[in-house]
């Protein structure tokens, strides 16, 4: 099992460190990257990430990504329908749409069937696309939306411990693993 976090338009997979350790585990691998161009699609690199893992012997994966890296980890979703791989997806602060560039449609987000969370904050600007996207996903879903208007990683300032708890309780339900 493994789970690969997508970085935010910083592309520093440094953001990911305030809460790696205390995700570690012995039932998984966990891989962070950083993207290689400034692109404002990032599910192909996404892919690749994928793919490292897989020939790494992952057979199930949790995509978590913020931001730009929450697009490409939903993207990547919707695009593997039938792929057993990919068994959760974590976003925050993924936009559904960004100056004028449509990320996905409704068809493409209702075909995601895996166990899905959504984070952000209240007052972020992608706030009312989180709500939409959550409406549009079927079950198994989950919306955990935070006071003020931090943007993905931002979260971690003031809601980390908060986020991990929901975040280990997401990955111990997506892989099955009892405590």
């Amino acid at each position: 099992m493994a789970i690969i976090f997508s970085n935010m338009d910083t592309n520093d997979q440094s953001e990911w460190d305030v809460i790696i350790n205390d995700l570690i585990s012995d039932s998984y691998m966990i891989l962070t990257y950083d993207y290689l161009h400034h692109i404002d699609d990032q599910s192909r690199t996404l892919e690749d990430a994928i793919s490292f893992v897989c020939d790494a012997g992952a057979k199930k994966i949790i995509l978590i990504g913020a931001s730009r890296g929450g697009v490409a980890s939903i993207k990547v979703a919707a695009r593997h329908v039938n792929n057993d791989c990919i068994a959760g997806i974590v976003a925050f602060s993924a936009p559904i749409e960004y100056e004028g560039t449509v990320f996905y449609r409704k068809d493409e987000l209702s075909r995601i069937k895996i166990p899905k969370l959504l984070i952000n904050s209240e007052h972020d600007d992608g706030a009312n696309d989180t709500r939409k996207m959550f409406e549009i996903f079927d079950d198994p879903k989950g919306l955990l939306f935070y006071q003020g208007d931090a943007h993905g990683t931002e979260l971690f300032d003031k809601e980390r411990d908060s986020i991990i708890k929901k975040l280990q309780g997401f990955i111990a339900a997506v892989f099955g693993i009892c405590d």
